[in-house]
């Protein structure tokens, strides 16, 4: 198989083939338009026997295409007895014409099969044109817009310096990417973390929690912008020693909460020593550490009034369950890093 590369001195491109193979990589075949509202190559029914394609430009497989004025294109009369679903492209044809034109091609009771055969035709749609039984008019009811669109990949931005804001356009700045609407440019992602886990820290005071040398502990968060999502799961092979420190547990390493604020989480603790259910809040107490959730609180009654001054009380490993093996603690939440 023989060799080509280029363009090169001595090796130009120098063929519509080379061409194409080359330039249909630099990007998508489509209408050059940001959005359906921009009229580049809309077809439009007039009532009689022909539709309009708008003046536009597009990318056919690698060629450029470029009308100035509205065209017009006959309709074929339907002898059908139903319906004709008929589509408007844009044709590339580099053995018979050697250009790129647009096209009305019959269908039936479907639209018809575009036609791309990488080195020879290849079409892409414009629209789809429905022709009534015996008629070979289009009304623009009749008419669907089947336009391809494409345009700029993501353009880079200097902090401070940003270029009027484009519709559909995305801009990348430092490492977040953005989206322009025409009148600004709107945040959409920031790198984070696609998933991650790691095993949770369990302590009480300065005393490390042993669940067992069989327990489940895993923890599993993923990592959007600045927000994570977590989840841990502790099932207890063991039995630990009634501590007298609430029961605190460790974020995602490197992933500390805010310190302005104290993030909450649920959690829910399930027995299978016969001592039920419970839900509650876990808190992260940023004056005690931004690593870790230091509480889990569940309420507690101190009366039957509304007068009553409500109050609440911490997880402990004994208190108010004995928590050990059989048991389900699961902690979820939402919070902001730092």
């Amino acid at each position: 198989m023989a060799e080509f590369s280029g363009p090169f001195d001595g090796s130009p491109i120098a063929t519509q083939a080379q061409w194409s193979g080359m330039a249909k990589r630099f990007g998508l075949d489509g209408v050059h338009a940001v959005d359906p509202s921009n009229t580049s190559l809309a077809v439009t029914g007039s009532g009689a026997t022909t539709v309009a394609v708008a003046p536009g430009r597009a990318s056919v497989n690698g060629y450029y295409y470029h009308s100035s004025s509205t065209k017009s294109l006959t309709v074929p009369a339907n002898s059908g007895s139903s319906a004709r679903i008929d589509l408007v492209v844009l044709r590339a044809d580099p053995t018979t014409s050697k250009a790129v034109t647009a096209e009305y091609k019959t269908g039936g009771s479907t639209a018809p099969t575009l036609t791309q055969t990488d080195d020879g035709t290849w079409e892409i749609p414009l629209a789809q044109c429905t022709v009534a039984a015996g008629s070979a008019v289009v009304t623009a009811a009749n008419v669907a817009d089947r336009r391809w669109f494409t345009d700029r990949g993501a353009v880079p931005s200097v902090p401070g310096a940003r270029r009027p804001s484009v519709k559909n356009q995305l801009l990348v700045e430092g490492s977040s990417l953005y989206v322009g609407d025409g009148a600004a440019w709107r945040w959409l992602a920031s790198p984070g973390i696609e998933d991650g886990s790691y095993t949770p820290a369990w302590t009480a005071g300065t005393t490390t929690i042993s669940w067992g040398s069989g327990s489940q502990n895993i923890g599993r968060y993923q990592v959007s912008g600045r927000r994570v999502d977590l989840t841990i799961q502790l099932q207890p092979s063991g039995n630990p020693p009634a501590y007298t420190d609430p029961i605190s547990v460790t974020l995602p390493p490197g992933l500390p909460s805010v310190s302005d604020s104290r993030s909450l989480f649920t959690w829910n603790y399930d027995s299978g020593n016969g001592e039920g259910v419970a839900l509650g809040v876990a808190v992260v107490y940023p004056t005690v550490s931004t690593a870790k959730i230091a509480r889990l609180r569940y309420g507690l009654s101190n009366g039957t009034t509304q007068a009553t001054t409500p109050n609440a009380g911490a997880l402990f490993t004994n208190q108010p369950f004995n928590i050990r093996s059989g048991d389900v603690l699961t902690i979820s939440g939402t919070y902001w890093t730092a």
